[in-house]
């Protein structure tokens, strides 16, 4: 059966993580070269914005083809994140690099339980692919929280949903601060607005990668793949 609207899909991740492939960014040519070292050894070097996305079309497109939502914005999320340079930009060893490619993982809650768990998972292109092999392989996982699965897993961009609340911000947790530099999203529960449904989204990354602009270009374009979708 369909596993429910807003539920997120576990993967399990049993083999050594893979190694990331990057390339290392030459800080005397870099454009961000002084915007990076301003973040450098701040205590909080991270910026969290947080919008309202018009998810209607999204809703209507999983409805129509009983997909689950949640699976189809993670994604439409991460396909927006992938088209994006500075999304693959992270800090590794206190050097800035760029990674080729990313993968993903999103918090699940199994059914009976009140606690989540973290699933690793690798992106596939195909919206419809990507949902039927995380469905079908949702539950193996279990409640194994998957530690060790996000343990070195910094070429990630790490997902969650609070689809109980209607937010109005959402700062997320660091592994350790200024090291941590994998982008952060989040978002809570669809509300009705006149003829739109909305849905609060947040946003959270490294400062000394991006900035607010990049940002703007996120959500401009996480807006317009979904009023694409179909």
């Amino acid at each position: 059966p369909r596993l429910p609207t807003c539920t997120v899909y576990c993967l399990p991740m049993t083999l050594a993580p893979p190694i990331p492939s990057f390339t290392k960014i030459d800080l005397s040519s870099w454009e961000r070269r002084e915007h990076y070292s301003i973040y450098e050894g701040w205590d909080f070097p991270y910026i969290n914005i947080g919008v309202n996305v018009d998810v209607t079309r999204l809703l209507a497109y999983a409805r129509e083809r009983g997909l689950s939502s949640y699976l189809t914005l993670v994604h439409t999320a991460h396909r927006t994140a992938l088209s994006l340079v500075d999304f693959r930009y992270r800090i590794v060893d206190g050097a800035p690099v760029l990674l080729d490619h990313m993968d993903l993982s999103f918090t699940y809650m199994p059914e009976g339980s009140e606690l989540f768990v973290n699933v690793c998972i690798e992106y596939l292109e195909h919206l419809a692919t990507f949902h039927d092999e995380a469905q079908k392989r949702a539950p193996a996982q279990g409640r194994d929280v998957g530690v060790e699965a996000l343990r070195g897993r910094w070429d990630l961009v790490r997902y969650s949903a609070l689809p109980w609340v209607q937010y109005t911000h959402m700062v997320r947790t660091i592994a350790r601060s200024g090291v941590d530099s994998a982008p952060k999203m989040t978002w809570g529960k669809y509300f009705a607005q006149d003829d739109r449904m909305l849905v609060p989204f947040s946003v959270q990354v490294h400062h000394g990668l991006m900035d607010g602009y990049h940002l703007g270009r996120f959500f401009d374009t996480l807006q317009s793949n979904i009023d694409g979708l179909g």
